[in-house]
């Protein structure tokens, strides 16, 4: 299961409602940050989250309120005694960034960092998951990420495992870990025999600073929850368009398409000092749409 915590909704301006873009998404042990603006950090111990956990930041693109926190972040995880290799993945350029931060603000890290520069493709192989990332249609460089969950066991049929004259126990996880049993009276039971077809694992996608395009789509494509650009509202589409953003409306679109079960608008233009129009528009498209507000908590 993926939990997913909302730490900065707001677009290029931080409000005292919204901070600037960043995403924590936690599987089993491993927590990642997607995007990491100015405060993520102060947000990141309101939301209770631990730092030892952190495995990797993916930075959507070089943009001030995408990345105005992690020099800070980075070096508070240094400062608390952090060992383990921390990856940073982002788009092309990110490298001269850490190194310009490096040279003329004298950083140093008490643990290794590994840079990794990307247009495509997978970014992270974890233990039951995995990340992907695409170019989006903004302008400058910019990634949208993916997180799938390695395909599922089938559903475990209690009926056919007492059938076969197996107990409840121990057992039965063994067998869900797709391992073979013996039961009581000595016969073998495999897993096939109790359990239903494999099942597709969890995906959420985030794609934020993006006109429609299908590589967003691509990304969502039958996601259990979509992460979407939402800056403006249809009123001011074509501004949307020339800042390289999208509307809640076209995000619903985007959802539509790409079969999602759950979109949640982000990115939300300091403008917009009461979003409920914007979520109204979104869902005339798309029903199950939510607005993301600050640590907010989903669930996936």
């Amino acid at each position: 299961m993926f939990r997913l915590v909302i730490l900065g909704s707001g677009a290029s301006l931080p409000t005292l409602q919204r901070h600037c873009a960043a995403v924590a998404v936690q599987f089993e042990g491993d927590l990642h940050l997607f995007d990491c603006g100015e405060g993520t950090q102060l947000q990141w111990r309101r939301a209770a989250l631990r730092f030892g956990r952190l495995r990797a930041i993916h930075i959507s693109h070089l943009h001030g309120d995408h990345l105005n926190g992690l020099v800070g972040l980075m070096q508070t995880m240094s400062l608390g005694g952090r060992e383990p290799e921390l990856q940073v993945s982002g788009p092309p350029g990110l490298k001269d960034f850490l190194e310009a931060i490096r040279r003329f603000q004298g950083v140093r890290l008490a643990y290794p960092l590994r840079v990794v520069e990307s247009t495509g493709g997978m970014l992270v192989r974890g233990s039951g998951y995995r990340i992907d990332c695409a170019l989006l249609d903004h302008g400058p460089a910019t990634l949208g990420f993916s997180l799938t969950e390695d395909e599922r066991p089938g559903r475990f049929d209690v009926q056919s495992a007492e059938k076969l004259g197996l107990p409840a126990g121990p057992d039965y996880g063994r067998l869900q870990n797709g391992e073979t049993v013996i039961a009581p009276d000595g016969k073998e039971i495999r897993p096939e025999q109790v359990l239903g077809p494999p099942r597709p694992g969890r995906k959420l996608a985030y794609c934020v600073d993006t006109r429609p395009c299908e590589a967003a789509v691509d990304l969502a494509r039958g996601a259990c929850l979509f992460v979407c650009d939402s800056t403006f509202g249809t009123d001011l589409e074509h501004e949307a368009g020339a800042r390289g953003h999208g509307t809640a409306a076209q995000a619903a679109s985007m959802a539509l398409e790409a079969g999602v079960e759950r979109l949640l608008l982000t990115h939300i233009s300091a403008r917009y000092h009461d979003p409920r129009p914007l979520l109204a528009e979104a869902r005339a498209v798309f029903a199950a749409t939510e607005m993301a507000t600050d640590l907010m908590e989903v669930l996936v």
